[in-house]
């Protein structure tokens, strides 16, 4: 299977997600290879960027930049959502000589169009449970913090016009009441809170992405099926594989 690469490569999050996913390959544990890494901004001496471009470069993976942040600022001004659209026609000239069986928003800090989503099978890692918040992990780690949740973690879902509320093809989950809880200021609590998250969102997108590639689902019309399938009617919990795959890394 060919998978497509997005991200905007601010940091060592992004870095590490393709970093890991290239481990992943080479290992023999994701039996794919990476159609093309689309990154839609310019390198502008990010150094996590660069990396991430020269990694890509050595595995003789395509790089395509288009920079979002200077694309048609006047009509970005004017009307947010036609500009989005433009963007995304934009996008998709950029990889149409690039397949991909399907898509993966790895730190993509920008909201894919309606018509892109609806042309291709995009997943997208959100730093949420399943129906929880929207919105920036910091945002996320925020209210986690602030309402005490018990739980907290990622899931991975389909891309659709609807912000982050695609049909979900697996979630991991992990305790929080010891942070939450615990007598130390609320920013110390969100560092915590985020650092086990980032700790475990590498393995949960890779075992979303073999999910897919072994067919244990597939994604069609926007919906996630089974093996058999079948429209799943809920989603994979992938806690269990999630500290399986940190334990044998470790």
């Amino acid at each position: 299977m060919s998978i497509g690469w997005f991200t905007t490569a601010r940091g060592p999050g992004s870095l590490n997600l393709f970093s890991t996913l290239m481990d992943w390959i080479h290992s023999g544990d994701i039996d794919a290879k990476v159609s093309f890494v689309f990154i839609n901004r310019d390198v502008k001496g990010n150094a996590y960027r660069q990396c991430l471009i020269d990694m890509a470069t050595k595995e003789g993976i395509p790089v395509i930049l288009f920079p979002s942040d200077s694309f048609r600022p006047d009509l970005k001004i004017k009307d947010l959502e036609r500009w989005r659209d433009a963007y995304g026609e934009g996008l998709r000239e950029h990889i149409a000589d690039h397949p991909m069986d399907f898509g993966v928003l790895a730190g993509y800090m920008l909201i894919i169009d309606p018509i892109t989503c609806q042309r291709y099978d995009i997943i997208n890692l959100h730093p949420a449970l399943p129906d929880t918040y929207t919105g920036t992990w910091e945002e996320i780690v925020g209210k986690v913090v602030e309402n005490r949740d018990p739980c907290y973690g990622a899931t991975v879902h389909v891309c659709s016009p609807e912000l982050d509320r695609g049909a979900i093809v697996a979630y991991d989950s992990f305790p929080t009441e010891s942070i939450v809880n615990a007598p130390i200021s609320a920013d110390e609590k969100a560092r915590k809170v985020r650092a086990e998250e980032l700790r475990r969102e590498a393995p949960l997108l890779m075992e979303s992405i073999r999910m897919l590639v072994d067919g244990e689902v597939s994604i069609r019309k926007g919906k996630v099926h089974d093996s058999d399938g079948v429209e799943a009617k809920g989603c994979s919990d992938l806690s269990a594989r999630v500290s399986q795959a940190l334990e044998r890394s470790m």
